[in-house]
């Protein structure tokens, strides 16, 4: 009988792994698990974002951040990633320009941007992407997102209807048409190829028109093309660059249909995409050599320097434009000191941007 007993009862209960996504907040059907998310602060969220890809998948999802928005829970963040130490192997570090018009620091993160990493702002956050360890390896490094397939640095970025692409930064001997490029899926969180012919020169400058879905792309041979990535389309639409105006032309960034960049002397230039003469930005004579241009949520140019007079600080201003009778005219909006710098310590304003972000 006892026999018997021993080969009717169950077998002794085995402990169950339990996986991340099968417990807690992951055993939540997605839209449950959005709402939990939805009535925390913003700094919860950012330190859940750095538990694990998982849990940063679903912190900088769009569903997310559109609910907060619902919530009356986001607003528009200036961040600006600036080097400050003469340290090369030192990151970057990361600031908010306030309201009152300096810049906050950011509590410093190790996985922070490295050098000639490539960033794209998204809703929610900014990707870096890539760059050099150590001043000398390439990396497949992405701050909050999945790594890339190929290492890079100083590649082509761009955000095109909620995916990032990727092109060039690699070792030659390694690129071929195959992986020369690659794209990110945000939603997903996955890396994907699209195909984009390997050009002679590297690319010195890419920016989107995003009215169009276009992306404008000039190479180190002043040559210019288009890409409409969702429709792996690629074609160069004019020979070489060329106007009047001497100089370089750095800091491409799209306002509306139009390009604006800096250029020497401390000139903000402008042009159409299809005709490529640059024209300067007219009431602005007076400005500094700046260091970094870009554009704000506004449509506004903002623009940093340092003072010839005050060399301690780092100087930044906000221009407004408009259109009159074929030109534009700027209009200084504020003007002002908005970090003291260590004078011993060189320093420079390595990307800036404009990011919808929660607000509490």
């Amino acid at each position: 009988m006892e026999e018997e007993r021993r080969e009717s009862s169950p077998p002794p209960a085995k402990k169950m792994k339990v996986s991340p996504s099968s417990s807690g907040l992951w055993s939540l059907p997605d839209e449950v698990a959005v709402n939990c998310l939805a009535q925390i602060s913003r700094f919860d969220l950012a330190a859940l974002a750095i538990a694990s890809k998982i849990h940063r998948s679903l912190v900088s999802s769009r569903e997310l951040l559109e609910l907060r928005r619902r919530k009356g829970c986001t607003e528009t963040c200036f961040y600006v990633c600036m080097r400050i130490s003469p340290d090369p192997i030192r990151p970057p570090r990361w600031f908010i320009l306030s309201p009152h018009h300096r810049l906050n620091p950011i509590p410093w993160n190790p996985s922070q941007a490295s050098e000639s990493s490539s960033y794209v702002a998204v809703d929610g956050g900014i990707y870096v992407l890539g760059g050099l360890i150590d001043g000398r390896h390439r990396t497949r490094d992405v701050w909050t997102g999945t790594a890339m397939k190929m290492p890079r640095a100083s590649a082509s970025a761009n955000l095109v209807e909620g995916k990032i692409y990727v092109s060039g930064g690699c070792v030659e001997e390694k690129a071929n048409p195959t992986n020369w490029s690659e794209v990110f899926d945000i939603k997903t969180q996955t890396w994907g190829h699209w195909y984009l012919p390997k050009l002679r020169f590297s690319i010195c400058q890419s920016v989107v028109i995003e009215e169009e879905k276009k992306v404008y792309v000039v190479d180190e041979g002043r040559r210019s093309f288009y890409l409409l990535p969702s429709e792996c389309l690629f074609w160069r639409f004019n020979k070489t660059i060329c106007d009047f105006i001497p100089g370089t032309r750095n800091d491409w960034c799209a306002i509306g249909k139009l390009l604006f960049c800096r250029g020497t002397c401390g000139r903000i230039l402008w042009c159409e995409p299809n005709e490529l003469r640059w024209k300067p930005v007219k009431g602005l004579e007076e400005l500094y050599d700046i260091c970094r241009l870009s554009s704000n949520s506004a449509g506004n140019i903002v623009i940093f320097w340092n003072s010839l007079l005050c060399q301690t600080w780092l100087w930044s201003a906000e221009i407004s434009l408009r259109r009159e009778q074929g030109e534009i005219w700027g209009k200084m909006e504020w003007s002002d000191a908005v970090f003291k710098l260590d004078t011993l310590s060189p320093s420079s304003v390595l990307y800036s941007a404009s990011v919808l972000v929660s607000a509490k």
